[in-house]
C-alpha cells in the first residue's frame, strides 16, 4: 500500500476505526471494573483504618491495602492483557505494515542487552533492562532494526533509622534503532550530544576529553560541533565516516525529530538512540483511543524512525564492506 497521509487516513477510516470501537469497549470494561474495586474497598479500608488508628498499629491498614490491591490486580489484570495484546497486534502491526508491508513485528521483543551494551554509547552499568515492539526487516537493501528499550541502573541509600532503600534512575529510555552500514570500521566512532559545552560554554570543551569513549575528534562544521562532540581512536576513520553531507543530514534529523540523538559507528552498523520520556505504542486507558489524532501519533512515531534509513541516506553503497 503506498505510504501517504491521505492513505493513512483512508485505513484509518475503514480499517482502524471499526477495531479502536471494538477495542474502545474493552477499555471501557477495565474502567469500570477499577471503579467497582476502588468502592468495594473503601469498606474494608475504612474499617481497618479505623481499628489501626484505635490501637495505634498500622499492621491492619497495611495488609488490607496490599490485599485489596492484589485482588483487584487479579481480576483486572487478564482483561488489561488482552486489551494490550490485541491492541499491538490490531493497531500497531496494521500501521507498521502500511508502511512497509515487509517487516516483521514482535510486541513483546526489544533489542537485546548485549546489542545496547555493543552500541557504546552508554558506559553506565546496567542493572535492570527491559524493552518491547521489536521491529526487523530491510528497507531497501539496508538490513535494519529497532525497539522500545529501558535501561536503569541502582543506588542504595540508608535512613536514619538504618532502613536501605533502593533507587532506580534511567540510563536510557526511547528508541534504540540499528542498521547495516554495509562498511567495516577499525575502531568505534560515537557521535554524542554536546551537553558539557551547551552547560558550560567554552570552558566546557575542557570536560569533552574525559568521556571515556576515545580521543576527541575536531571537524570543520561548527552547527554540527554546536550539537554533538563526536570521539574515536582514530581521527582519520572518524572524518572519512562524518563526511559534510552526512554530517549534515544528521543534524536536519535532529531538527525533524527535535530529539537529542546520538549515534555509534561500531564495527559495521549504526546505532541511532533517540530518547522518548514515554512509552511509544502502548494503548491509552484513560482518554479515547478512537481518534484520528491520536492513531496518527503513532504512525508518526513509526514513521519518524523508519525514516532513517532515507534521511542518512542509507541505501546509497558508497563503500563495499572489506
Amino acid at each position: 500500500m503506498a505510504d501517504s497521509a491521505t492513505n493513512f487516513r483512508e485505513l484509518y477510516s475503514t480499517n482502524l476505526v471499526p477495531k479502536l470501537k471494538e477495542l474502545d469497549k474493552t477499555r471501557k470494561s477495565i474502567l469500570d471494573l477499577i471503579k467497582k474495586h476502588i468502592l468495594i474497598s473503601l469498606v474494608p479500608l475504612g474499617i481497618f483504618g479505623y481499628v489501626s488508628i484505635l490501637f495505634e498499629n498500622p499492621i491492619p491498614i497495611g495488609i488490607t491495602v496490599v490485599a485489596c490491591v492484589g485482588y483487584a490486580f487479579y481480576k483486572i489484570n487478564p482483561l488489561w492483557s488482552s486489551y494490550y495484546s490485541a491492541f499491538k497486534q490490531q493497531v500497531i502491526k496494521q500501521i507498521i505494515h502500511f508502511i512497509d508491508d515487509t517487516l516483521k513485528y514482535s510486541p513483546t521483543d526489544c533489542i537485546s542487552q548485549g546489542r545496547f551494551k555493543e552500541c557504546g554509547i552508554f558506559r553506565t552499568h546496567i542493572d535492570r533492562y527491559e524493552g518491547d515492539d521489536l521491529v526487523t526487516g530491510k528497507r531497501g537493501s539496508t538490513d535494519m532494526k529497532f525497539s522500545e528499550v529501558h535501561a536503569e541502573y541502582k543506588t542504595h541509600t540508608t535512613d536514619s533509622k538504618g532502613r536501605r532503600q533502593t533507587h532506580w534512575h534511567t540510563i536510557f529510555k526511547g528508541l534504540l534503532f540499528s542498521a547495516d552500514f554495509n562498511k567495516h570500521f577499525n575502531v568505534s566512532t560515537y557521535v554524542l550530544t554536546d551537553t558539557a559545552e551547551k552547560l558550560f560554554g567554552s570552558f566546557g570543551t575542557k570536560f569533552q576529553k574525559f568521556s571515556g569513549h576515545g580521543d576527541l575528534v575536531k571537524l570543520e562544521d561548527p552547527e554540527f560541533e554546536k550539537s554533538f562532540v563526536v570521539y574515536s581512536s582514530n581521527q582519520t576513520e572518524a572524518r572519512y565516516i562524518l563526511s559534510t553531507s552526512l554530517m549534515r543530514r544528521i543534524l536536519d534529523y535532529k531538527i525533524k525529530a527535535k530529539k537529542n540523538i546520538q549515534l555509534s559507528f561500531v564495527s559495521s552498523r549504526l546505532f541511532v538512540a533517540v530518547p522518548y520520556g514515554k512509552d511509544l505504542f502502548e494503548p491509552k486507558l484513560f482518554g479515547e483511543i478512537t481518534d484520528f489524532d491520536s492513531v496518527e501519533e503513532y504512525y508518526n512515531d513509526l514513521k519518524l524512525v523508519l525514516e532513517l534509513i532515507e534521511d542518512l541516506n542509507l541505501n546509497t553503497r558508497i563503500w563495499t564492506k572489506e
